[in-house]
């Protein structure tokens, strides 16, 4: 318990420091429903959501911003008013590990003289300190018919988290390493890890790691359920209509 108060003073830490309007930001999570087994053929539904409480969706992005795939091809999405989600249904093939993807793509958004504000230059004016392009990437990663081959497939996102060690075959109290790529390289910086029911408490995360060189973060499974590693990283753009660019990677597995 002392652990966990620590953790959860060092997240809040952590995140009061950010810049404005990044603490604030949402997540966008590719939740597959939590079964004991997944086989082929199955048809497994999946809501994608956006939310900073793990895992409730609190604001249903514009559709014509999120999309969903498997396989190379795509997945019909339908609105969730009620839960502030995008549900879908995806049939599953195998054996081996299934990979789910969701993509939020990118949208502008400025720090100006009276806080973070959606548009750029243009519409915003004079006020405009910062304009930020905000893009966002999901994986949710399932073992078929008890197989996980290919479960570190790379998909070639612009900002992607890509586990090392089998996330699908590890148990509670293991520690599982993921790579953090940006734009195909091993990238330095902060992972997050959280599960399913850890808190109700907005950006609380059960776990918190930095990455070498290497872009590797070593995350220890402390629970079941339905967990995530979260990572972001920030690039800097010249000649575009936006300064910076913030990207967001979430993969989502299941640990029983």
């Amino acid at each position: 318990m002392k652990f966990v108060l620590r953790m959860l003073v060092l997240f809040a830490l952590l995140l009061s420091a950010l810049p404005s309007g990044l603490a604030a930001a949402h997540e966008l999570i590719l939740v597959p429903q939590f079964w004991h087994a997944y086989a082929t053929g199955q048809k497994v539904p999946f809501s994608i959501i956006s939310s900073h409480v793990f895992m409730k969706s609190v604001e249903l992005e514009d559709a014509a911003n999120v999309e969903a795939s498997y396989a190379g091809a795509p997945l019909a999405l339908t609105a969730n008013q009620a839960f502030g989600a995008y549900d879908g249904v995806v049939e599953l093939r195998g054996p081996g590990a299934a990979i789910l993807t969701g993509h939020r793509k990118g949208q502008v958004w400025s720090r100006t003289t009276e806080g973070m504000k959606q548009g750029g230059r243009i519409e915003l004016g004079d006020a405009v300190i910062e304009v930020r392009m905000y893009e966002k990437f999901a994986k949710a990663l399932l073992p078929v018919d008890g197989d996980s081959t290919g479960f570190d497939a790379t998909l070639g996102h612009t900002l992607e988290i890509v586990p090392v060690d089998d996330p699908l075959t590890a148990r509670i109290g293991d520690v599982v390493s993921f790579r953090v790529l940006l734009d195909g390289e091993p990238s330095g910086g902060e992972v997050f890890a959280t599960y399913d029911g850890f808190s109700d408490a907005p950006n609380t995360y059960a776990f918190y790691a930095e990455t070498g060189d290497d872009g590797i973060a070593r995350v220890r499974l402390s629970a079941p359920g339905l967990w995530m590693v979260r990572a972001q990283r920030v690039k800097d753009v010249q000649g575009q209509d936006h300064d910076k660019h913030y990207l967001r990677a979430v993969t989502a597995f299941p640990v029983r």
